[in-house]
């Protein structure tokens, strides 16, 4: 199986992953790493490790993080260098957190997972504008 570690800002991780089972229900080898405000530098490294020790028999870890360069990012990647088995994610949105997920959950590929996931999350930005939309689509 393939592992998922979500890290982020504040709340982030558990907020996402939250949203992500509510979607598509509880998922297995799915482990979130928050950094709320008031944890140290030393407190983050810790729950990194602890969070990518419980998928250690996954194999592969697919981490997903808020921010580049951030302080959860830059905790991680030290662990992907190391280790061609991990990859990281950053600016990370739910649909492409979903979208790999669900595929993930279908039995894709780990070079698939990694080759999707960016794109999925590109097209899932963007500005919604109201031309083109009919006038009695109106309701409020």
């Amino acid at each position: 199986m393939i592992g998922i570690l979500i890290t982020g800002h504040g709340t982030f991780a558990s907020g996402i992953a939250a949203a992500v089972e509510v979607i598509l229900g509880k998922q297995e080898n799915f482990v979130t790493v928050d950094f709320p405000e008031g944890d140290t530098k030393t407190e983050l490294e810790r729950n990194v490790q602890d969070g990518l020790s419980r998928l250690s028999d996954c194999e592969h870890i697919i981490v997903f993080c808020d921010l580049l360069s951030g302080s959860p990012f830059n905790t991680v990647v030290p662990y992907a260098i190391k280790n061609d088995k991990i990859k990281v994610f950053f600016g990370t949105n739910l649909a492409m957190l979903m979208d790999l997920t669900l595929k993930r959950n279908l039995g894709s590929g780990f070079d698939e997972l990694i080759d999707g996931a960016v794109e999925c999350g590109k097209s899932q930005v963007g500005i919604f504008t109201a031309e083109g939309m009919a006038e009695d689509d109106e309701d409020f």
